[in-house]
């Protein structure tokens, strides 16, 4: 038996036991189980490693503002917790504040992910200021939970 043989067979019965699991799964924990897989799937995606946080976000997109909480940050992008109606590839502005320091940060950035939960944003033409700002809160957040 070759490699695509086992394979294919493994999944022949991984499967459809899979759904068989699933299916006897109230519906809330249907739920929660997709979540957790979209989960694994962008975790697996990730160039940076994100830190769990809860800063409140304002944020616009063409025709509305929105307020919310940054739910994990990187150097790269956030994700943003809501239940709003957006889509991948929509531009937005960000604006929150990072303790310690005098301004809140602005910044440009673009929808690159929805989910039930939420939107991950991949931050746009960053400033160097912003930059060395948002790396500074990432050391400082593993340095409070070392």
């Amino acid at each position: 038996m070759n490699v695509s043989e086992k394979t294919l067979k493994k999944y022949n019965v991984v499967i459809p036991k899979l759904f068989q699991v699933i299916l006897n799964l109230p519906e809330e924990k249907q739920l929660a189980l997709l979540q957790y897989a979209e989960d694994l799937l962008i975790k697996e995606r990730r160039a940076f490693i994100r830190k769990t946080c809860s800063i409140p976000v304002s944020y616009a997109t063409y025709d509305r503002v929105y307020s919310n909480k940054i739910k994990n940050i990187s150097q790269k992008g956030v994700f943003i917790e809501t239940q709003r109606p957006l889509f991948v590839g929509e531009e937005l502005i960000m604006s929150f504040s990072i303790a310690g320091f005098g301004k809140a940060l602005k910044v440009k950035g673009e929808i690159v992910q929805v989910s039930r939960s939420g939107i991950g944003v991949e931050f746009k033409n960053q400033s160097p200021y912003v930059e060395e700002m948002i790396a500074t809160l990432i050391n400082r957040m593993k340095t409070e939970l070392d």
